[in-house]
């Protein structure tokens, strides 16, 4: 008889302590913000149109020299954004998103310059890479509100 009501004495205890427990919540990423979300998605459509505006032109006069204001400033854009998610609290996750597309971004820019012209190929295959990319990252960030 004692044996069986230390059982239910246990038994609540637990079920109180976690019921308790139900109320409490662990934050192990960053909160929404939506100033980032806005900042990717403006980045995401300065990188399509970047490379739509590419894709009209002639591929013989897609020359690196053409492009490369666009390049840095989309590259100043990706900092800003990189360092934006840098100051956030448990944001580890979404600064290696930004670093990984700057990466991106930075190999892109060399081959351009080093073989000075761009197939429609290719600039389809970037397209979608960024898309893929950026869209992974506001996903993750709406995930956070």
């Amino acid at each position: 008889m004692v044996k069986a009501w230390l059982k239910v004495r246990v038994i609540l205890a637990a079920l109180l302590i976690l019921s308790t427990q139900l109320g409490c919540s662990l934050h192990l990423v960053s909160e929404y913000d939506r100033a980032s979300q806005n900042q990717m998605l403006s980045l995401m459509k300065k990188i399509d149109g970047f490379y739509l505006h590419m894709s009209n032109v002639a591929p013989a006069k897609r020359k690196f020299s053409h492009y490369t204001s666009g390049y840095t400033n989309i590259e100043v854009e990706i900092n800003a954004l990189l360092q934006r998610q840098k100051v956030r609290e448990l944001n580890e996750l979404t600064v290696k998103q930004v670093e990984i597309l700057l990466e991106l971004w930075q190999q892109g820019k060399l081959a351009h310059k080093t073989k000075d012209s761009m197939s429609d190929f290719i600039i389809k295959r970037r397209r979608s890479e960024y898309q893929r990319v950026m869209l992974a990252m506001i996903r993750g960030e709406e995930s956070k509100a």
